[in-house]
């Protein structure tokens, strides 16, 4: 039996942990949290900081796992890149991690390689601009995020001090801020040809930078899916990435889009379970299979697909929750509670009530469905 080390606790690592045992693999997470879903699911946990590179890496060498599989985080991706040196497969370079996961890298090869991405600016640029927004370079869920429609000198200097103060190394980048909707492209890649690919519609409803209801887009311009495959190939052969997923974030307005971000971890929220509940396609075995040695699953047109809707619940200002009333009936295919009853839900996008995903049986309930939960009136909380 392979002994293959998962660097993740979370709940959304959940759909992983299960694929690799059902793979008939011996699986140990580590973590520094004992509280969080996995570390209390695995009979198999070890509690430290995986932040912790050399600990990490001496006890990788003292358990002599087979294989060494990222979660869902930037900084379990970073890591495990930093301490593989060649050992694992699907792992990408130190070097590569750094470019897709720090903004100012990544705007700066993918303006290079031609890709479609927000302009950058200058502080002196951004005072001429009409709207821009400033970010952190390695930032997560929108924090320290300031968008200004009016960039003047002082307004300007307190948001890039308020995003640099949020880095961990101390950076932020300003970038033309482009308006309309968010979409994400998560592709498996195999020898620089994608062999599934999906595209979801994001949106945010508590928290204008944080992700917490989407659905599977099945009617998508064919043109530009095309192009968003091209440009996920193109980073993936420059770069000389390895076999795996590229999960793209991306606006869209009209004919155009903007490429926001792209990771090579697994996205979070449970994710995996949206696209596994829509179309049956197994993105969590897919997302692991490179990292033990095995291709992802090639993607089968002609599967039955669901209407399912994901939704995180979350918070704007913070408040207490006590269970949830719905305003209509509902079908929920799973239901992931992230707090109990009585528990303090922190606002977004430090806090989490729980995640929901919704069926419903044709295209227009969804449409309704989405609609209410967009103007937050499909339950309440309280």
């Amino acid at each position: 039996m392979k002994r293959t080390l998962l660097v993740d606790t979370n709940r959304a690592a959940v759909p992983i942990y299960r694929a690799l045992c059902e793979l008939g693999h011996e699986v140990w997470v580590v973590g520094g949290k004992p509280t969080e879903t996995l570390a209390k699911l695995a009979p198999h946990y070890v509690q430290f900081d995986y932040s912790d590179a050399g600990r990490l890496a001496a006890f990788v060498d003292e358990r002599g796992f087979d294989y060494l599989v990222p979660g869902c985080t930037d900084l379990s991706y970073q890591v495990c890149a930093e301490i593989n040196n060649g050992r694992f497969p699907g792992i990408d370079t130190p070097a590569n991690a750094d470019v897709i996961n720090t903004k100012r890298q990544f705007r700066k090869v993918a303006d290079d390689l031609g890709l479609s991405i927000p302009r950058v600016l200058s502080l002196d640029q951004a005072v001429n601009a009409a709207s821009i927004i400033v970010k952190p370079v390695d930032s997560f869920s929108g924090r320290g995020m300031t968008v200004l429609h009016d960039p003047v000198p002082g307004k300007l200097n307190e948001a890039f001090e308020s995003a640099c103060k949020a880095s961990k190394t101390g950076d932020a980048i300003i970038e033309e801020f482009v308006q309309g909707q968010l979409f994400s492209h998560s592709a498996f890649l195999w020898n620089g040809a994608v062999v599934a690919d999906f595209i979801v519609q994001e949106d945010c409803t508590t928290n204008p930078f944080t992700v917490d209801t989407s659905r599977l887009t099945r009617r998508f311009p064919t043109e530009m899916l095309q192009s968003l495959r091209a440009s996920v190939c193109h980073l993936s052969s420059s770069l000389h990435l390895t076999n795996g997923l590229m999960h793209t974030q991306f606006i869209v307005e009209g004919d155009s889009y903007w490429i926001i971000e792209i990771t090579r971890r697994c996205p979070g929220d449970l994710y995996s379970l949206l696209i596994e509940f829509s179309t049956g396609y197994p993105y969590a075995t897919s997302y692991a299979a490179p990292f033990i040695g095995k291709v992802p699953c090639p993607q089968d047109a002609g599967a039955v697909q669901e209407r399912i809707t994901r939704h995180t619940v979350t918070s704007k200002g913070g408040a207490s929750l006590w269970g949830f009333r719905f305003t209509d009936p509902i079908d929920i295919r799973l239901y992931v509670p992230l707090a109990t009853s009585g528990d303090f839900i922190c606002a977004s996008p430090y806090g989490r009530a729980g995640i929901f995903f919704f069926r419903s049986p044709s295209e227009n309930e969804q449409d309704g469905l989405y609609r209410k939960l967009l103007n937050g009136e499909l339950y309440s909380t309280s």
